[in-house]
């Protein structure tokens, strides 16, 4: 398990270029991470049943693919798509990948494998959970401090230079 430390300095190392804006929204975070790494995320907002995970990663052959509760507050579905990005940032495969076509249907195993993550006992559950929280933590203090990010991009860039971010980004 890495320590936290270790994942302050993942989350640094991956949010960065990615010029991102405040407030935090987190389908750019997706959308920019994915033209930076070639490869799309795509989040389906699905009324996921009692007793299973509120939010899934699928590794698809064309796209990542984050399912999340859409019987809940936004506020909530962020903090899952996060958690959801923690666990791809920290290179945990928990679905293996799948066929697009497969997606409405996984298999037996990987739906045993969805519903085991229930719990934080799991290394990687921690792990997503402590990224997911590092990353909305420093979005709310960066949009308390700093505000919300200019549209004029000289703008953005005299506020980068002046500390904007928070220096994370």
């Amino acid at each position: 398990m890495r320590s936290q430390r270790a994942l302050r300095a993942l989350c640094r190392d991956t949010l960065k270029g990615l010029d991102l804006d405040l407030p935090l929204d987190v389908t750019q975070l997706c959308d920019r991470f994915g033209v930076q790494r070639g490869r799309a995320i795509r989040l389906i907002a699905h009324p996921l049943p009692a007793g299973v995970p509120n939010g899934i990663w699928l590794a698809a052959d064309d796209a990542d693919y984050f399912f999340y509760q859409a019987n809940t507050s936004k506020l909530h579905q962020d903090q899952i798509v996060v958690h959801e990005f923690g666990h791809l940032i920290a290179g945990h495969q928990m679905l293996g990948a799948v066929a697009a076509s497969a997606l409405t249907i996984p298999s037996d195993e990987q739906s045993d494998e969805a519903l085991s993550r229930t719990c934080y006992s799991d290394e990687r559950e921690w792990e997503a959970e402590m990224l997911a929280s590092m990353i909305l933590n420093w979005a709310g203090e960066a949009r308390l401090t700093v505000g919300s990010t200019p549209d004029d991009t000289h703008l953005r860039g005299i506020q980068r230079v002046l500390g904007g971010h928070k220096g994370w980004l």
